[in-house]
């Protein structure tokens, strides 16, 4: 009971820092388009990657930068990619389109000449230069990575351009429809929202879900393994766990495990081995770069940990934190890092970013087309929601809208509109 009243009292402080977070940023932001005059050489701020960190660290900045400084963006996609929808859309077709949306709307009513976007592929970084594949030499006063993480579909995609995007997701949807027995490996978000859409839509299917760990979703605890477990054996989902797979060629009829036991498979989709996109830094901070996975070490102001660069932030899943790896962590980083390079602008200190477990530790989470469950925690109790019906999904929804977690989605889908 205790434990329950501390918890209403920790997510109503929540929301009011959240509202108040958001009226702070508007009244500023209309405050800013009037003082912002566009220079001829402005100094740049680079935001390297333009996904849920960086898009909106660059927004925050194009509303509040002064007069000489400029926010520049360089995103090797020509759009935003909305990586939740991938898995349901890998199997659900006819909607993969709206998981590509356009960039530049985000900045309505930033003051002209605060930011420009440059779609290219950063090649090399340099104390204070970067240098582009299309040959471009960019200085920069401040850098932020936020260069995300790179994986194999449906985590993510590995294309540029929309229409790339769509047909992967095609491909991958054909693949799908083709196979009569289906092995997903890894138990992660992606790997149980793709096991039971799969089963969802084709009943008829053997689906395999194997997982290396005890737990399914083994970041977010016991209670949503649980439901989770439980709705991929309703659905009729095999569920392996503590097992790996050896190594699978393309033409084999099955896989086998490290037992040795074989389990039939005409379609291996791995949901696994997310690696941080850090080898743009690795030469130039080497130290501050984690032999394991490739995550770059940050102080807690979110600058890199390398005195040498102090200029250098880093935001989202290329960050070595053991705080929670999703998108509300890192639009949270994302106002961390944008806040501190304005002080620093200002000759100000620092701010120092914590994870907020009941902000950040979370996930919505859908368990075939018409169930979902969305998990809190803050440490002191864990929190389950499940739902069978639209209604309750919705006001799930809304439970992250309150704590200031999705109105920067809300944002960027009106550009799809």
């Amino acid at each position: 009971m205790i434990n329950s009243t501390i918890l209403v009292f920790k997510f109503v402080g929540v929301v009011f820092v959240a509202v108040g977070n958001a009226i702070n940023q508007k009244v500023a932001s209309m405050i800013h388009r009037y003082r912002y005059n566009p220079v001829d050489s402005p100094k740049n701020i680079v935001i390297i990657g333009a996904s849920f960190a960086g898009y909106h660290t660059a927004k925050l900045l194009a509303n509040s930068v002064p007069t000489g400084y400029q926010v520049v963006v360089i995103e090797k996609s020509s759009h935003f990619q909305f990586t939740w929808v991938f898995p349901r859309f890998s199997v659900v077709n006819g909607h993969e389109h709206k998981a590509f949306i356009p960039y530049g709307p985000y900045f309505k009513g930033a003051p002209k000449g605060s930011w420009r976007m440059i779609q290219d592929t950063v090649q090399e970084v340099g104390p204070r230069t970067i240098l582009l594949q299309s040959g471009v030499k960019l200085d920069y006063e401040f850098l932020v990575l936020a260069t995300g993480s790179h994986a194999s579909s449906p985590s993510r995609l590995n294309v540029n351009e929309k229409n790339e995007g769509i047909k992967a997701l095609q491909n991958l949807q054909n693949r799908i429809r083709n196979a009569n027995d289906m092995v997903v490996v890894g138990g992660g978000p992606a790997g149980v929202e793709l096991a039971t859409d799969v089963k969802s839509v084709n009943p008829h299917k053997n689906v395999t879900l194997v997982h290396s760990r005890k737990t399914l979703l083994n970041n977010f605890g016991t209670k949503v393994h649980d439901v989770a477990l439980e709705a991929l054996e309703g659905l009729g989902v095999r569920v392996i766990l503590g097992e790996r797979i050896q190594t699978h060629g393309k033409d084999d009829a099955s896989v086998v495990l490290g037992t040795g036991a074989a389990i039939p498979c005409d379609l291996l989709v791995r949901c696994t081995g997310q690696k941080a996109a850090s080898d743009i830094i690795a030469e130039l901070c080497p130290d501050a770069v984690s032999p394991s996975g490739g995550f770059v070490k940050v102080k807690s102001s979110l600058q890199i940990a390398d005195d040498r660069f102090s200029n250098i932030y880093a935001a989202g899943d290329i960050v070595a934190s053991t705080g929670p790896k999703n998108a509300r962590s890192a639009i949270r980083q994302a106002e961390f890092v944008s806040n501190n390079i304005l002080r620093a602008i200002q000759g100000q200190s620092l701010t120092m970013y914590h994870s907020n477990m009941l902000m950040e530790g979370g996930i919505e989470l859908t368990l075939g087309l018409d169930k979902n469950a969305v998990y809190l925690t803050d440490g002191l109790r864990d929190m389950l929601l499940t739902s069978k019906s639209k209604e309750i999904a919705l006001k799930s929804e809304s439970c992250w809208k309150m704590m200031g977690a999705t109105p920067f989605l809300d944002e960027v889908w009106e550009a799809a509109q």
